[in-house]
């Protein structure tokens, strides 16, 4: 496994780098142009309210999950709003991680070498830094990576662990029974009684799959039932950042950008 992440992680790095870089060419140039929002039309009768940064920041993220998905589709609501408090402080532990290795790579500091169990070493080899990174839930890399912030680093992600698992399982539930995009509840008493069908789509199910085995794969690492799978934990989140660009995956990077113009978007009224 080990021979085989130092194979893997330099290619799956570049597809990852190409294709974000293709799909944000977009937004690339709409930065070169320095297109405005024109705000709201002087013909518009009953225009919706001006917003502060806040509101607006608050309406975009709850907003649907408030008047829509928690109503429309519970299950799935409820694993959606789970599983994103579980990825994003899975993501920012990781972000975080990657920058405190390569900070100490860049001035020659020894890192951990995971597979000796070795707190000090410079196996700067792919493996072993994928291995730091996404380990990071374990208490060699944490106390290398957070000192005596490392349990409660560990602590803080067991709770994203816990709402990873959860969540999962509901979107995991949702999936399997074709729940994708239904409607199975009321919305409100106009759409009494209205029911959309949802669709089986592939490859949410094979990347769903993909994070219920990572998620499994860093319980079993974090409880040392199975040596070693950190490896196997590192080479399923290299497989995710290979689909990332081309799969809705591409919305944890996409999001970031449509948030804020979504707030920018509702700032100048042009989102009832």
């Amino acid at each position: 496994m080990i021979e085989l992440l130092n194979i893997v992680a330099p290619v799956a790095m570049a597809i990852f780098i190409v294709g974000v870089g293709l799909r944000l060419g977009r937004f690339t140039w709409a930065l070169v142009t320095k297109r405005r929002f024109r705000g709201v039309s002087p013909t518009f009768e009953s225009p919706p309210p001006r917003m502060g940064v806040i509101p607006a920041l608050y309406a975009v993220l709850f907003g649907p999950f408030n008047h829509f998905y928690k109503r429309a589709n519970p299950v799935w609501g409820r694993g959606y709003l789970f599983y994103h408090v579980a990825i994003i402080t899975e993501v920012i532990g990781y972000t975080i991680s990657a920058l405190i290795v390569f900070a100490h790579i860049i001035v020659g500091r020894p890192v951990p070498d995971v597979s000796l169990h070795l707190a000090e070493s410079f196996n700067y080899s792919p493996a072993n830094l994928l291995a730091i990174i996404f380990g990071n839930g374990e208490h060699l890399q944490a106390n290398f990576l957070f000192g005596e912030f490392g349990s409660l680093f560990i602590g803080v992600t067991w709770i994203a662990v816990g709402f990873a698992v959860v969540g999962n399982l509901h979107l995991m539930v949702a999936l399997v029974r074709k729940w994708s995009g239904a409607v199975v509840g009321d919305i409100d008493r106009a759409a009494q009684g209205i029911r959309t069908p949802g669709r089986y789509a592939w490859d949410r199910i094979v990347v769903r799959t993909i994070i219920f085995c990572i998620i499994w794969t860093e319980l079993f690492a974090r409880l040392h039932l199975v040596p070693g799978i950190v490896y196997l934990h590192a080479l399923l989140g290299l497989t995710l950042f290979v689909l990332l660009p081309f799969t809705y995956l591409f919305h944890m990077v996409y999001n970031f950008l449509a948030v804020f113009y979504a707030v920018r978007r509702r700032m100048a009224r042009t989102i009832a």
